[in-house]
């Protein structure tokens, strides 16, 4: 069996005739677009020359408001930078303190700490009962957000007609972890 023979392809004058009216179409669609760019060139030129003119224009209470709601964002978003500056400046501050595995007693954890975009990501590896200095961000979550939650339920009727949820309270006070000062 093997593979069937490939047939040359000869080229005659008839084919080389219509690649030629392909390129001279090519070659029309490209001035015509060159066209278009051209007077859309001009149009743009005028309504500069048309600005250039009329520097002074009178705005429309739209476009007032607009203006007013940037500015009003901008100082917005200046007074939540310098809030977030002040908040890390006071996660910076470094403090000593014991760390307590409540989850697993005796034994060692290895947790993250990132809490701002500009932070880069870093592991640290706590010992249960030994003291470590760290950034007081870094303790404030230890302390907070690693616990073992415990949901309650109603003891209410559940109405068919109005589904909901059973679960009323989460109690978060089971903590995982714990981070205590030392040396006040």
């Amino acid at each position: 069996m093997g593979r069937p023979k490939k047939n040359k392809v000869l080229h005659s004058e008839k084919e080389v005739d219509m690649t030629e009216t392909a390129t001279e179409n090519e070659i029309e669609k490209v001035r015509t677009e060159l066209d278009v760019v051209r007077l859309e060139c001009e149009k743009a030129k005028k309504d500069l020359e048309e600005l250039r003119a009329n520097p002074k224009r009178e705005y429309s209470e739209k476009e007032n408001k607009i203006a007013d709601k940037q500015l009003t964002t901008i100082v917005v978003n200046d007074g939540l930078k310098d809030k977030i500056e002040k908040q890390k400046a006071y996660d910076d501050v470094v403090i000593t303190g014991r760390f307590m595995n409540r989850r697993h007693p005796g034994s060692s954890v290895k947790l993250t700490y990132m809490k701002y975009m500009t932070d880069p990501v870093k592991w640290y590896t706590f010992e249960d009962g030994k003291v470590y200095d760290i950034k007081r961000g870094f303790a404030d979550q230890i302390n907070e957000y690693y616990y073992k939650p415990g949901f309650s339920q109603s003891q209410q009727q559940l109405d068919p007609n109005r589904p909901q949820s059973i679960i009323c309270d989460v109690d978060t006070s089971e903590k995982l972890y714990a981070f205590v000062p030392v040396g006040f």
